[in-house]
């Protein structure tokens, strides 16, 4: 399991329950914004993590889950390669599938989740994976900010530039893209709270590498150096599960040791099975072999660490086999006297790792006692005391018996050539159309590419239209395109796509089938969908495109159209007690922007899009929607009147659309004409 690696001394902590603490807050501090960094991810643990659910849960996603996703937008970013058909994931679940160079990856790992009153940060080893989350041996460090008395403050400053600088362009192929949002956030957030810039003198930070030209060794020497002025190094201390594939010449310990010519001793930790692709090689020339040492975590967990997972579960594991693989990278590099620098995060003790190849990311902290935090890494992974090093033969096998899981393979018929995918409304059409951007795009040809069930056909890289009702009918299972090789017909490949800035602006609209579903889902936000089963999705399901997703509202459809009237206007009545505590809630907010966003995302964004699909569906009488909408401004203008100058302007818009809207839909009906009178004198007359 990811732990909370103590930096000397502390408890252990994993994220599993670094998260459920946050989800246990949730209804008194909402989560506003997810951010994920990872190599590859589970269906499941992302669709747990979206949905605030405990991460070891095997539910798929509810309705009310659906809705809740389209307000917060939780961003991910991770390995293009590793793209799979993600039947599972739904619409405005924001994938970003990051490109890189040959033969490297995107290696980081990073966690971060926005409430409306903290920020919390995790940094580690483990990916968003079953294994990850619950099987490997894992490291982390995190950090939770409230306020500017926050300790660590300029860990937020370095993670919030970070992303700004490395991952804002590859969330570009979004117009309004949920990183932007969650950006924005922070900064009105932490402009209040007045923080300095990073100093290189403070006793942590990041360290990146392969995100520009300074390699993590690098990176790692300069802040040695800052730390360490005029002193040097002795000792190294490494645990990793993978090595360099080819050691010699030039493997990582040697690159290190003409970095810090005066270290004179190198100690690795692994996985015992990891010894048969070792070598005295991945040691170097520099360090004498009686300086050298090599510790196994046998492959049977001790006595003391069964204990621990017991201490940590509910139930005895002493009947279950338990399989733990190391995951977990730690680096310690110390003087005679114990100061020195402490490493964890995704990079691997190996070259492609250390010198700018992937994507890594971590944690380098200034430590007083190195051999104090040596001993409760090598207790806390169960090492046996063993040296192993005159074991080694002097080069590895040829072909390594046990691979690296997170090593990218090269496949010819990946089609590289695309850079991101876009959805994005038709000109004149209540349609859709995805544009494909890149180069040689005439590649194309060599796919057969489908949306779902649907196969899609190109020219100059924009598809066919789509109707909207094929939008919907793809909320579930729909948030990938496979890209199928014409010649070669069982390879498959896929790709996640992006949202035109319409498509996000109109989501709250579109994740609901009609005005009576809207009602249905504000009246009884976790009730049951369609069947008997509260966690179904049925009436989401891509494959029964016939079938109209609405609300199961006991409505007679050919009931006279004003009993028809008067039943909706009273389901609307009842819901406008959900908007006025949403509003009441986010008026408790302290902080101004914190405020403004509440009273959005709770009240506005949703109301919204109901104006919006009382525009779009059909009514049986032309006043129908007149009344409406007419009752729905009013509502809204009443809500406005219950907040200040500064909040009502997030109102503003919302006011302005529906009394367009009420133009449109007036009609010659001398009623109605007396009706729109009346609403938008209210309207225009409110202060």
């Amino acid at each position: 399991m990811a732990k909370k690696l103590p930096m000397p001394s502390g408890d252990f902590l994993n994220f599993s329950e670094i998260f459920s603490a946050a989800v246990a807050l949730a209804e008194d501090d909402p989560i506003e914004h997810l951010m994920v960094l990872t190599f590859e991810f589970d269906e499941q643990q992302l669709l747990n993590l979206v949905q605030h659910r405990a991460l070891e849960e095997q539910k798929d996603l509810a309705r009310s889950g659906l809705k809740l996703l389209s307000t917060i937008r939780p961003v991910v970013f991770y390995d293009a390669r590793k793209t799979k058909p993600f039947g599972r994931l739904p619409q405005f679940l924001e994938l970003h599938p990051c490109k890189t160079p040959g033969f490297s990856c995107h290696h980081s790992k990073a966690y971060c989740i926005v409430t409306r009153k903290a920020i919390r940060l995790v940094v580690g080893s483990f990916n968003l994976t079953y294994t990850g989350l619950f099987r490997n041996r894992e490291v982390l460090q995190e950090w939770t900010w409230q306020s500017a008395k926050s300790a660590d403050t300029h860990i937020l400053v370095e993670w919030m530039t970070f992303l700004r600088e490395h991952y804002m362009t590859e969330a570009q192929a979004s117009s309004q893209s949920a990183l932007a949002a969650a950006l924005a956030t922070l900064d009105a957030r932490t402009s209040s709270w007045r923080l300095p810039p990073p100093a290189p003198e403070k006793p942590g930070h990041l360290l990146t590498s392969g995100y520009g030209e300074r390699s993590g060794l690098d990176a790692l020497v300069d802040q040695w150096n800052a730390w360490f002025p005029g002193q040097v190094p002795s000792s190294l201390f490494a645990v990793s599960p993978f090595f360099d594939e080819n050691p010699a010449p030039h493997c990582l310990a040697e690159q290190i040791s003409r970095r810090f010519p005066t270290l004179s001793r190198l100690e690795i930790v692994t996985d015992a099975a990891n010894q048969a692709n070792l070598s005295k090689a991945h040691f170097g020339k520099h360090f004498a072999p009686d300086q050298s040492a090599l510790r196994l975590i046998p492959e049977t967990i001790s006595a003391d660490e069964r204990a621990r997972i017991e201490r940590q579960g509910s139930q005895s594991t002493k009947d279950l086999a338990l399989n733990r693989v190391l995951h977990a990278k730690v680096l310690l590099l110390a003087t005679g006297d114990g100061a020195g620098i402490a490493y964890l995060g995704s990079a691997n003790f190996s070259r492609k790792a250390w010198l700018g190849d992937n994507r890594e990311l971590g944690f380098i902290e200034r430590i007083n006692n190195a051999h104090a935090l040596r001993e409760i890494v090598l207790r806390g992974l169960s090492v046996a005391p063993s040296n192993h090093f005159e074991e080694l033969p002097a080069l590895p096998p040829e072909s390594p018996p046990k691979s690296d899981p997170e090593e990218i393979d090269e496949d010819a018929l990946f089609p590289g050539f695309i850079d991101f995918v876009v959805l994005a409304p038709s000109p004149g059409a209540d349609c859709f159309r995805f544009r494909v951007h890149g180069k040689q795009l005439e590649r194309m040809a060599e796919y057969d590419i489908h949306w779902a069930d649907m196969l899609l056909t190109f020219a100059d890289g924009v598809s066919q239209d789509i109707p909207i009702g094929q939008f919907r009918n793809t909320l579930l299972g729909g948030r990938t395109l496979e890209f199928r090789h014409r010649q070669k017909g069982d390879r498959s490949f896929w790709f996640p796509f992006q949202y035109g800035g319409e498509i996000i602006a109109d989501r709250q609209a579109l994740i609901h089938a009609s005005s009576w579903d809207w009602l249905a889902f504000h009246l009884n936000p976790n009730g049951a969908d369609e069947g008997e089963d509260p966690e179904s999705t049925q009436w989401l399901d891509g494959r029964n495109s016939a079938a109209l997703p609405v609300a199961m509202l006991d409505v007679d459809r050919e009931a006279n159209c004003v009993i028809a009237m008067q039943h909706y206007l009273s389901l609307f009545s009842s819901v406008e007690g959900c908007f006025e505590r949403r509003l009441a809630e986010s008026l408790k907010v302290d902080e101004p922007s914190a405020r403004q966003r509440a009273i959005r995302s709770q009240v506005v964004e949703p109301l919204s899009g109901l104006a919006t699909l009382l525009q779009r569906e059909p009514v049986q009488q032309p006043a129908d929607r007149l009344f409406k909408l007419g009752e729905l401004g009013l509502f809204v203008e009443s809500l406005a009147r219950q907040t200040s100058a500064t909040e009502r302007t997030e109102f503003a818009k919302l006011v302005a659309g529906i009394r367009s809207a009420l133009d449109a839909a007036k009609g010659s009906d001398a009623l109605a004409a007396d009706y729109h009178a009346f609403v938008v004198g209210q309207l225009r007359s409110a202060p």
